[in-house]
Order: C-alpha cells, then sequence, then structure tokens
C-alpha cells in the first residue's frame, strides 16, 4: 500500500475520532465554551481543525492519480481556502480566549494557504509527491488543533462561574411503580387485615 494512502487513512480516522472527542470536551468544559461568544469562536476554530483534515484526507482516499489527482486538488483547494478564511476571521475576531489558542492560531492561515498551494504542484516538481505534501501541511492543522482540546480539557472552573442549571424535562415525574400494579397506576393500598377471632 502506498504511504500517503496509509496516512491520510490514519489521519482520517484520527480526524473523526478528536472531532468527537472535542465535542464531548465542550458538554463538560468550565469557562462558557458554549455560551461565552468569544469562547464560542474558538470552539469553531479548532473543530474545523479536525473537520477540514477529515474531509480533505477521505478525497485523497477517494482522488485516484490516474487523472492527474483532480478530485483531491480541487478538495483541498476548496478545503484551504475554507479554512484560511475562518482563520483569518478568527485572527481579525479580537479578543478570542483562551489567549493560548489565539496564539497558536497565527500560523493557521499560513498552514491553510501552504494546502492550496500544494494543490497546485505539478507531481515530479518535489522531491516526494504533491499528495504527500500535501500530508506536511494538513498533518500540521490537526496538529495544531491538539493543544486546543488540551487547554479547553484542563481548564479550572472559576470560583464565580455559576452551578449547572438543573436539567428540566417537559414530562411531570413518574410515579413509583411497585410490584403488582399496573405500570403508570397509582399503588394499590393494602387491604385492611382482619384479625382472627
Amino acid at each position: 500500500m502506498d504511504q500517503a494512502t496509509t496516512f491520510y487513512q490514519v489521519l482520517t480516522t484520527a480526524s473523526f475520532t478528536l472531532l468527537g472527542i472535542w465535542v464531548g470536551v465542550m458538554q463538560f468544559a468550565h469557562g462558557g465554551w458554549r455560551t461565552d461568544p468569544a469562547r464560542h469562536a474558538t470552539t469553531l476554530h479548532v473543530t474545523l481543525k479536525f473537520f477540514l483534515p477529515g474531509v480533505v484526507g477521505l478525497a485523497s482516499l477517494l482522488g485516484s492519480a490516474g487523472n492527474g489527482g483532480l478530485v483531491w486538488r480541487v478538495t483541498f483547494i476548496l478545503g484551504g481556502l475554507a479554512g484560511a478564511a475562518e482563520s483569518v476571521r478568527f485572527l481579525l475576531r479580537g479578543a478570542a480566549r483562551p489567549a493560548a489558542i489565539r496564539r497558536l492560531a497565527l500560523v493557521d492561515p499560513l498552514l491553510y494557504l501552504a494546502m492550496v498551494t500544494v494543490a497546485f504542484v505539478p507531481a515530479g516538481a518535489l522531491a516526494v509527491t504533491p499528495l504527500q505534501a500535501e500530508g506536511m501541511a494538513t498533518g500540521l492543522v490537526f496538529v495544531t488543533g491538539l493543544p486546543g482540546v488540551w487547554i479547553a480539557l484542563s481548564e479550572q472552573a472559576a470560583a464565580d462561574d455559576p452551578a449547572p442549571a438543573p436539567i428540566r424535562t417537559s414530562r411531570p415525574p413518574k410515579r413509583p411503580v411497585h410490584p403488582g400494579s399496573p405500570a403508570g397506576l397509582s399503588p394499590r393500598r393494602p387491604a385492611p387485615s382482619r384479625a382472627l377471632r
């Protein structure tokens, strides 16, 4: 099997696995990751670092080298342009939190533009194949997303963070079901015992 194919199989699997973990982290993370607009923008930025490598990795597996790699080249161009536009928007937004993720994001537009640029490189122009060069750029996008997961997961709850609100349901609470009574009906009262005479 080709080394690039093996790499993209691993990258795609890892990307979608970590995307699922990232969504789970966001469900339980402290610090308003889902409610604070600046942190929500950071959440979306980190999400893209797992989603785009997974999608372009799938396209690289589907695209054949026989037609010059048109499928994977178009996919890498579109993915790189989408990532570059989002990362520039993220950086221009300003006060993204936490600051460590924002500092790491400074290299993102360059990595995404490298994905776009390498898609135009003809075969034989580099010491490696264009698909292997794309793997380096895409792998770096993926790797720069990992600290974001770690920062969110390891963040401590602030003292002023409100306690989580109780979960409300639209249904009334269920009545206890006792053995021998039909489900949903109130329990039967035991018959009064008669003293034996």
